[in-house]
């Protein structure tokens, strides 16, 4: 029994082994596995960034777009309102005169039924 005791010592430490070694290679792959996921998602991670920093980038320029064509009708609208209100001081006097004429040679007949 000696010798078969033996033999199944040594059947039960190579299988444990055997064990042993699969354990350790579902480890490595596992720990594999998980560095290629850390990786694919950080590439992941970095196009979504570039993606949406591109975004941004696009907003800013229309943005500053709007701001500057603002700028510029504003600026126009000024303009425009100054040569009215000057078109007017120029223009008040001789308005008030016909006015005043229009007003003052209307006829006061009344008239007849």
């Amino acid at each position: 029994m000696s010798a078969s005791s033996s033999q199944g010592i040594h059947t039960l430490l190579e299988a444990e082994k055997a064990a042993s070694l699969i354990v350790e290679k579902a480890r490595e792959g596992r720990v594999r596995y998980l560095k290629e996921a850390r990786s694919e998602a950080a590439k992941a991670i970095a196009k979504l960034q570039a993606q949406k920093n591109e975004e941004l980038a696009a907003i800013q320029r229309e943005s500053a777009d709007q701001t500057e064509l603002s700028q510029s009708i504003e600026a126009d609208t000024q303009q425009k309102l100054a040569a009215i209100r000057a078109q007017f001081e120029a223009n008040k006097a001789e308005a008030v005169r016909q006015l005043v004429e229009a007003v003052s040679s209307a006829p006061l007949d009344a008239p007849t039924a």
